[in-house]
């Protein structure tokens, strides 16, 4: 069974397992577009295993919650992976990332 488990602490979220139409649905979304309301924070993909465009659209759902409230967001350890599939759809740029 798929799992993603995920932390936060000092502005920080950090997430396990993986991010797939496996693990990510409509309770998954609202907890962590709720925890993370009107804050500004980085997201820590290191953990992360496996990921598809399930994972990606809850990525781009991010940003797009921050953009609504104001909120700065940044995208830490993107697995190489779901960078690739975010350059083959060409969304690769609205991904706010640091090194």
């Amino acid at each position: 069974m798929a799992i993603i488990n995920w932390s936060y602490e000092q502005d920080i979220a950090s997430f396990q397992g993986e991010l797939s139409m496996n693990t990510i649905d409509i309770d998954f979304e609202n907890k962590t577009i709720n925890a993370f309301h009107n804050k500004s924070l980085v997201i820590d993909l290191a953990g992360v295993v496996k990921a598809d465009t399930a994972g990606l659209a809850w990525l781009l759902r991010l940003v797009e919650e921050a953009r609504k409230t104001k909120s700065e967001i940044s995208f830490h350890n993107i697995p190489q992976d779901l960078l690739k599939l975010a350059k083959l759809s060409a969304v690769d740029l609205f991904l706010p990332t640091k090194i």
